[in-house]
């Protein structure tokens, strides 16, 4: 796989189903525009059809019972120069025939159906109400009186408002259920109906305007009702009866896992779902009175059915979403070597059933993984590597996170990467997810930058032997935790590495406080200290410490407007490497937030694969 091939496949997403039909959304790259195109396909009959509208991008597609009928969202595609001017729609298509149901001058953020299909609640993100008159909002000087007021990919916060909208799905006519302006919302996340009363998750300012709180709340009567304050939840639905979430019962919890709660509204009591479960839960349906989830374990993504507690996948797979259609089971799987595809589940197997990426498999040669479990003799790491060659130089890839997992999933950059020439190795050490609570937490308070730092030399150096790697050319990478591993593994051994990318990375704790828009919370959470009463503890902890030991010729990736880890923190390694006289280079994309490599334009990330490969290839003979 090569750059050029980033828009040669498609990422799949929003699967739904009914008695007769199946829909999936399917997003693009574009070079050619340098946008998304994001379409719908629908399986009517095993045959599909794909659901092309115009130039405007079509999203989060349902299906209704009705065999015919399909709600989905459209919004323009690419960047508007003036948000005032962009307008979404939520529309309905019966047969050929398409109408508008809502729509905003702001973004539809998500929507959802009521049990007996006639009403749609419709949750929205617009400017805040005395912002909407101010023609031109980018000149605008921003006056904000809280923290945070930004957020990375979400921008700016402070002026923007959530609010739910009710709309009559015969009459197609629509009412406003919950006002953000006069309730303060800065956000609303999940929502779900249950008779005649609304639950929902929103965002507003805590009374010293220094942090969100997050209120579970519920509509009823008109009347709002607080029930928790102060989790960190997301994706509500209804149970046995009883209200459940994904998430925390407290923000301060994290890192731990993310798992389902049951929510007593009468005692306002959050309890376990599964006390005994402990694998990080990702998302939960409740599909023909059964509840499924998605959890990840050593870098697999499974199905599990939670009402009889029984895997329904258990394969070397990532699990993205999962419906019903008739009597069946559906999910969206890739794995190391193959993107996207829908599969049907039949005993335990996964029998394919769309051909959404068939050009780019038949075209685009990708490449087979390595997979270890390896004893570092203080913990056991899960380990991947490609292999290219053994006279070949490798890189180390360090994922971000530190929560978050490396594994059987289909991953550009580990293809990329190895169809450069380069063997491939990454690890997921402790501090990953997939391995539990215990395993989460194993990086926090003084074991920052040790146990985690252990973990990934100690498996490279042991995935080089098993893969007969001789060549000595070493190259190490890594975004956001990644890129402060990099920094902080070649700040300690300056000697190992030939070659080093530090992207989108944090670097400097006492500094990140001030400028990230998790800054409040985030370095408490992990370093288990207050800046404010040891600040020498978030120095002691910071690679910029250390950067006047650093060697290694090292390019800085990072974009103009990450929130997460800012560029100041770029700039400072930057400057202290450039003074010193080390081979570095700075590499800073306008436009961009922490999510470049993810989601940031086409073109952008094909040049940063470009930049990537031709820093390593510098270095590494």
């Amino acid at each position: 796989m090569k750059p050029n091939n980033l828009e040669h496949f498609s990422t799949l997403s929003n699967l739904s189903g009914n008695d007769y039909d199946l829909v999936v959304q399917s997003s693009r790259m574009d070079f050619e525009s340098n946008t998304y195109i994001n379409e719908i396909w629908k399986r009517s009959n095993n045959n599909w059809k794909q659901y092309k509208f115009g130039k405007n991008n079509f999203s989060s597609p349902t299906l209704l019972t009705t065999a015919n009928s399909m709600l989905y969202v459209e919004s323009m595609r690419g960047p508007s120069a003036n948000e005032s001017d962009r307008t979404t729609y939520l529309k309905i298509q019966t047969g050929r025939s398409s109408e508008i149901l809502f729509e905003t001058t702001g973004n539809i953020t998500n929507y959802y159906v009521s049990k007996d299909e006639k009403s749609i609640f419709v949750v929205t993100s617009e400017w805040r109400e005395d912002f909407k008159s101010i023609e031109k909002k980018n000149e605008e000087p921003m006056r904000y009186d809280s923290l945070p007021f930004r957020f990375d990919t979400r921008g700016i916060i402070y002026n923007k408002r959530g609010h739910v909208y009710k709309v009559n799905l015969k009459s197609k006519k629509s009412n406003q259920l919950i006002n953000g302006d006069k309730e303060q919302f800065i956000s609303i996340d999940s929502v779900v109906p249950n008779g005649n009363v609304l639950y929902f998750i929103a965002e507003r300012y805590n009374s010293k305007g220094t942090m969100l709180d997050e209120v579970l709340a519920k509509l009823e009567k008109g009347k709002i009702s607080e029930l928790i304050i102060g989790g960190m939840m997301g994706n509500l639905f209804f149970y046995e009866d009883t209200l459940h979430a994904i998430g925390l019962r407290k923000r301060f919890e994290w890192p731990t896992n993310s798992t389902i709660l049951k929510i007593n509204e009468k005692t306002k009591n959050i309890s376990f779902k599964y006390k005994t479960f402990d694998r990080n839960i990702n998302n939960a349906k409740v599909l023909d009175s059964n509840l499924y989830f998605t959890y990840e374990d050593s870098g697999k993504a499974l199905l599990r059915n939670g009402t009889d507690n029984t895997d329904i996948i258990n394969k070397n797979v990532t699990i993205k979403d999962f419906a019903l259609s008739g009597s069946k089971l559906y999910v969206i799987a890739n794995s190391f070597s193959n993107p996207d595809e829908v599969f049907e589940v039949s005993n335990g197997e996964l029998v394919q059933v769309s051909l959404a990426n068939q050009y780019f498999v038949k075209k685009v040669k990708t490449h087979e993984y390595v997979y270890k479990r390896i004893d570092t003799g203080k913990s056991k790491i899960d380990t991947w590597g490609i292999f290219v060659g053994k006279d070949k130089p490798t890189i180390l890839n360090i994922h971000g996170g530190p929560a978050s997992q490396y594994g059987f999933t289909f991953f550009d950059e580990f293809q990329t990467y190895a169809s450069a020439g380069f063997n491939v190795i990454a690890c997921n050490p402790r501090g990953s997810t997939g391995r539990g609570h215990e395993f989460l937490r194993d990086v926090c308070g003084n074991k920052w930058g040790v146990t985690d730092m252990h973990d990934v030399l100690t498996s490279f150096k042991k995935m080089v032997k098993v893969m007969g790697i001789s060549s000595k050319e070493y190259g190490i990478m890594g975004g956001s935790y990644g890129g402060f591993m990099t920094a902080w593994v070649i700040a300690h051994n300056p000697t190992m590495f030939k070659s080093a990318i530090v992207e989108r990375a944090l670097l400097n704790w006492e500094t990140m406080v001030g400028t990230s828009d998790i800054g409040i919370g985030f370095p408490e959470m992990y370093l288990l200290n207050d800046m404010s009463k040891n600040v020498n503890f978030y120095r002691k902890k910071s690679p910029i410490t250390y950067a006047s030991k650093i060697k290694t010729p090292t390019m800085l990736i990072h974009s103009q407007e990450d929130y997460r880890c800012p560029i100041e923190q770029a700039e400072q390694l930057f400057t202290n490497l450039k003074l010193r006289g080390v081979a570095t280079t700075m590499l800073r994309f306008p436009g961009e937030s922490h999510e470049l490599s993810r989601s940031g334009s086409p073109m952008h990330r094909k040049q940063r694969f470009e930049h990537i490969i031709d820093w390593h290839k510098q270095h590494l003979s």
